[in-house]
């Protein structure tokens, strides 16, 4: 069976089996019966706390060395065998996703999935669209995951992105012409003036789609192209100021100032582009940020704020809890283990069983347990992308499909120049031109006026190794110039041979052997034989670099804005805004990192204030 139709007829099945394993009259008897979620029974019973089993009062003992093995799973209770009675019905907690592991455990799961029960813990599934981490996306139209988990398709400087049937493709704003990858004004760029690759020679600007030797007087020169300041998004008020282009929003400019419009479906919040319907930080509203569990992650949907346990987590209330370990849900939802006893197993019992240490009442392995890794203090944390492992009582990080373990994280080596193809590949960059790194593969961008000339970026206008052409070599006593080995520069300067003129050459600027050299994710110019750079779109020029203002923590949504995280909180930076990412075991309550367990004012979950004299502990008031 198709693995998308079986996932869908999951439900219906489990429906069936739920529905053949209940007996039709439910006897009065209560010995055997599960306790209720307040630990109560029936007149004449009590609750066994050990194993959450309703027993008559004189044989409290009894009932709980003869259910021991099974959970109160018999016959007598009025289910089957393998089920059990979670009030008053019959389920069994390998399978049902509403009661897996312990009675009210229940399973969730991200956008687009599907809760399950597999063996008594919770997982998800994706009918319709497939796994990455723990979140489903569709492969055939998803930008960020297009056609594999971690193929994003980068948006060109002005034009966008999107994923067509797992295909990446780029489309251009009206304004704009295709060029191989590149969105281009035919109008002013100096590499595609008038139509794609027809270049404009050195020393020539671009205006109206025309190569000239000077721009129009209310045109102003940037780099060889002839622009309007006062409209032009990448160069707003002057040459050196690009307007951030937010993700699924696009860059203005009106009057020299900067400002952006979001597409169809996406709200202004800030500095960003926001679908309010379905983001945890903008929830129905900008800045309605939404609670997040420990072991698990805030979710929205429809602009309402929910959660999402982790893999392996079931909830109980508000918390994100494992029913086979934690003493305050030990079996089941709201099930607390008595003082002195501890959870193994689903159970209350005494003492650990060997290979294993009570950490806070619960019976962990220390060698494998993320949450106790090594010893009962050392918490291993997630990152993006990744979940938390503890290997041989040592903290690591299990990378999503599709993403790769670098520098203590897990990324993507499809375009990071510094991680090309693996970690650690570094794409070596040139004069004159900006390394690439494009489906895991370098590559080498040159400069505008130069061209790759066997990895290396040259001028063939002035360059006397390759005057007019690679490798074209100019003789002994010869220059180049205009492409053209000669005898004289003219009116240019004799720069090695090179005839150049040094009010605008990159690599002379100012005078012989003046390279221009800008900072990363930038192209050069020399104007008026003074050197300046350009950000490359979504770049944004920072204080002499170029960041971008959608991920860069110290400069989110624009250069101002610093993210700041406090009480073991790590500063994260998304879609241009500040968020943080809490250490594991711990929830994000209002903005703050804070223990369920022992918050007095988030008991359990989050804005439960205690008000008793003790506090909280483990989650409850007392």
């Amino acid at each position: 069976m198709h693995l998308g139709r079986l996932l869908r007829a999951l439900p219906l099945a489990l429906f069936l089996a739920l529905a053949s394993s209940c007996a039709n009259d439910l006897t009065e008897d209560f010995a055997g019966k599960f306790c209720n979620r307040s630990h109560a029974c029936s007149s004449g019973y009590r609750c066994d706390e050990a194993t959450l089993i309703c027993v008559p009062e004189a044989s409290a003992a009894d009932a709980s060395a003869a259910n021991a093995s099974t959970a109160g799973a018999s016959a007598a209770d009025g289910c089957e065998d393998g089920s059990v009675d979670c009030d008053g019905q019959c389920v069994r907690l390998a399978s049902d996703p509403k009661n897996c592991g312990g009675c009210g455990a229940t399973c969730s799961a991200p956008p687009h999935g599907v809760p399950i029960c597999l063996n008594g813990t919770c997982n998800f599934a994706c009918p319709d669209s497939a796994a990455c981490g723990d979140v489903c996306v569709d492969f055939q139209n998803d930008p960020e995951n297009c056609g594999a988990c971690g193929e994003i398709c980068s948006a060109p400087s002005g034009g966008h992105a999107r994923c067509v049937e797992g295909e990446c493709q780029i489309s251009c704003a009206s304004d704009r012409k295709r060029c191989a990858d590149r969105c281009v004004d035919l109008e002013s760029d100096p590499e595609n003036c008038g139509a794609c690759d027809k270049a404009c020679e050195a020393g020539r600007v671009c205006s109206s789609g025309s190569c000239k030797t000077s721009c129009e007087a209310e045109l102003s020169n940037c780099a060889g192209a002839c622009l309007d300041l006062s409209t032009a998004a990448n160069h707003c008020g002057n040459c050196d100021t690009a307007c951030p282009s937010p993700n699924h929003g696009s860059a203005l400019c009106t009057e020299g100032s900067c400002d952006f419009e979001c597409a169809e479906g996406f709200e202004k919040c800030d500095a960003s582009c926001i679908d309010i319907e379905h983001s945890a930080t903008n929830c129905g509203a900008c800045k309605h940020v939404c609670d997040a569990p420990a072991n698990g992650a805030a979710s929205c949907d429809a602009g309402k704020c929910g959660s999402t346990c982790n893999v392996g987590y079931a909830k109980c209330g508000g918390a994100c809890v494992k029913t086979d370990l934690d003493p305050a849900n030990c079996g089941a939802c709201g099930a607390k283990c008595l003082e002195n006893e501890v959870c193994t197993g689903g159970k209350c019992t005494s003492n650990c069983a060997a290979g294993t240490s009570n950490c806070g009442g619960s019976c962990v392995d220390l060698a494998t347990d993320p949450s106790h890794c090594g010893d009962c203090a050392t918490m291993c944390n997630g990152a993006p992308h990744a979940n938390a492992v503890c290997q041989s009582s040592a903290c690591a990080l299990a990378c999503a499909a599709g993403y790769g373990a670098c520098n203590g994280g897990c990324q993507t080596f499809d375009s990071d120049v510094n991680n090309c193809g693996s970690c650690g590949k570094v794409c070596a960059s040139a004069a004159n031109g900006v390394a690439l790194c494009s489906g895991g593969q370098c590559a080498l961008d040159c400069n505008s006026g130069y061209v790759d000339c066997s990895g290396k970026c040259v001028n063939q206008s002035s360059d006397p190794k390759n005057c007019g052409a690679c490798a074209k070599t100019c003789g002994s006593g010869e220059v180049c110039e205009g492409g053209s080995c000669a005898l004289a520069c003219g009116s240019k300067t004799n720069c090695g041979a090179a005839c150049v003129d040094t009010t605008s050459d990159t690599s002379n600027c100012g005078g012989c052997g003046k390279v221009c050299t800008p900072p990363a994710h930038s192209a050069p110019s020399c104007q008026g034989g003074k050197c300046q750079f350009s950000c490359q779109s979504p770049y944004i020029a920072c204080d002499g670099t170029c960041v971008d203002p959608r991920t860069d923590v110290d400069h989110c949504g624009d250069c101002q804005t610093a993210c700041k995280a406090s009480g073991g909180a790590t500063a994260i930076c998304s879609d241009g805004q500040c968020g943080l990412s809490c250490p594991s075991g711990k929830s994000s309550c209002k903005g703050k990192c804070v223990d369920l367990d022992s918050d007095n004012d988030n008991c359990n979950s989050c804005g439960n204030k205690c008000k008793g004299v003790l506090g909280c502990l483990l989650g409850h008031c007392i």
